[in-house]
């Protein structure tokens, strides 16, 4: 159950653009769990995919049902409710701060050079948040026609955004939101959970390129 809820937490900083679920792993403290069981996915002994698997499993159900509430009960909520929304995950961020300060005490006493590893995190997420497309310009992509070229774009974001989901600090969905694929994934899904199947292909290759991401990332996020 315990699981269950973390996975369903995870779904729901996931599907909102500026917050990360990996965030969220972190703060709820399975985190180097989490990246350990993806890992032990891909390249451990029998004993620890079958461990991992378990987990993941418990995990994954969690994320799929929130998710799937985020996709069809709370997007209006997001659109009604967003300064109430925003101010939620504002404390989740303020909160983290000095559990972050804490946990990495260690690894920057006597060594203040890691100090500039630091800036550039900052740096990094300052400046996709900067260039995050707002009140709906930038990038603007249809799925409506899907073609060869559309397919590879999506594959390649999803394995980008995935990318960035597992990370603390970077928004998987605001990268989305950055290529222009926030809403047309959304609506892709919420369309699939509704019985259009003309819109599986989409979700299809976007989740190809989520799986992709994974297998390619997670072992130099582990090593890291």
């Amino acid at each position: 159950m315990l699981n269950f809820i973390r996975g369903f937490c995870m779904a729901l900083a996931d599907s909102v653009p500026g917050v990360s679920g990996g965030t969220v792993a972190f703060l709820l403290g399975f985190y180097d769990k989490f990246i350990t069981s993806l890992d032990h996915l891909m390249s451990g002994t029998k004993e620890e995919r079958i461990e991992a698997i378990k987990f993941l499993i418990r995990i994954g159900i969690g994320w799929v049902i929130g998710m799937g509430a985020a996709v069809s009960v709370l997007a209006s909520i997001f659109d009604d409710k967003i300064y109430e929304i925003s101010s939620l995950f504002l404390g989740l961020i303020i909160f983290a701060i000095p559990m972050i300060c804490k946990e990495e005490r260690d690894s920057l006493k006597g060594k203040y050079q890691n100090i500039i590893f630091v800036v550039i995190g900052v740096v990094l997420v300052a400046a996709i948040t900067y260039f995050n497309p707002v009140s709906g310009k930038g990038i603007s992509v249809s799925v409506e026609h899907l073609n060869v070229t559309l397919g590879i774009y999506i594959f390649a974001v999803a394995m980008v955004a995935i990318s960035a989901m597992v990370l603390p600090g970077i928004s998987g969905s605001t990268m989305l939101l950055i290529f222009g694929l926030y809403i047309p994934v959304i609506t892709a899904v919420k369309e699939v959970m509704h019985l259009n199947l003309s819109y599986c292909p989409v979700v299809v290759i976007f989740g190809l390129g989520v799986l992709t991401g994974i297998a390619l990332v997670i072992k130099l996020i582990k090593r890291a």
